[in-house]
């Protein structure tokens, strides 16, 4: 069977399956986890498409603040300016293509080209450009800008210039967690991986509880059981669902320090919440903490894993450092 018949049968499976009730869904097809084609359409139509996560607003404290990443085959810069604004540029430079930035760090002024040292400034526009011509004019020079906002504390970047905006479509789910604060979580701990496994079969795994009293039988299962697991209506934009928690039980929180976040109710201290927003960033909150990941294709058989864990203020106990709170 030749290659295109392949995805056009994927592509059909999966949106026939789309169209089922929960109660008739079916899996998604084993093709689509492996066909190179499948990952070819997926990094052109939703990852240089729709909103991707690249981390935390506080990871960007002050001006100059900056950190890079692939967002699919685009490589991207995410900065604060000195106005204080957080941006999303391109990682490429306009003169012969070098790449400007590695990793993360704290700019004192400007960008300079490792290659030939055209600088830009915090905004992207081009500054300094030696041995150019006098009529070469910098001003026409600017680093490609990317859409960005900030939902919660997290922030997303979109490749698309006529991408919707983000915010409007997750109101429904900032009003049902509005207790939580989650905008004012606290970065504990992050880090970036690559992980042997498809990125639909990891975001899906996030996504239901039916796996705990197995693959988490003597952790998780015990204070959080999968009979207690419950799928929630989301939408096109994201799903959801709430995990209970067996009262005075739990594989977390190892003091009896009381929750510091006053708004949560006694529900929402007893609970987790799980949602996904499309495509592929997955958050897990439990009372004041939550563990997330932010998912991109690395290949059809591993994922490009951005991950973290933050907290709410003051909700460390005393004597216990960030990284055991984390662990």
């Amino acid at each position: 069977m030749k290659p295109n018949e392949d995805i056009y049968q994927i592509i059909e499976s999966i949106k026939a399956n789309a169209a089922l009730t929960d109660e008739c869904a079916e899996g998604t097809p084993p093709l689509a986890y492996i066909s190179e084609d499948l990952l070819e359409i997926e990094l052109d139509h939703i990852f240089a498409k729709e909103w991707v996560c690249v981390g935390r607003e506080d990871e960007f404290s002050l001006p100059g603040d900056y950190k890079t990443m692939m967002i699919g085959r685009d490589p991207v810069i995410i900065l604060r300016d000195k106005g204080g604004i957080l941006r999303a540029m391109s990682n490429v430079c306009r003169h012969r293509m070098a790449t400007l930035l590695e990793g993360m760090g704290r700019l004192k002024s400007g960008i300079s080209c490792p290659y030939h040292a055209w600088t830009y400034n915090l905004e992207g526009q081009l500054v300094g450009a030696s041995y150019m011509r006098d009529n070469f004019d910098k001003k026409s020079v600017c680093l490609p800008q990317f859409s960005l906002e900030v939902w919660n504390g997290w922030v997303y970047v979109n490749l698309d210039a006529d991408a919707t905006p983000l915010n409007p479509r997750l109101e429904a789910l900032s009003s049902r967690y509005q207790n939580y604060q989650m905008d004012q979580y606290e970065t504990l701990f992050r880090a970036e991986e690559i992980w042997d496994t498809n990125w639909k079969i990891l975001a899906q795994n996030f996504m239901e509880g039916y796996h705990l009293f197995v693959a988490h039988s003597k952790t998780i299962e015990p204070a959080m059981p999968t009979e207690m697991a419950n799928a929630l209506h989301g939408g096109e934009a994201y799903s959801l669902y709430e995990q209970g928690r067996i009262p005075g039980k739990s594989y977390e929180r190892t003091t009896n320090t009381p929750i510091k976040n006053m708004k949560l109710t006694d529900e929402e201290k007893n609970k987790a919440v799980l949602f996904s927003i499309f495509p592929s960033h997955v958050v897990s909150v439990v009372a004041e903490r939550t563990f997330w990941l932010s998912l991109q294709p690395h290949g059809v058989g591993q994922v490009r894993v951005l991950w973290g864990v933050d907290v709410f203020p003051g909700s460390i106990p005393d004597g216990i450092s960030k990284e055991n709170y984390a662990k």
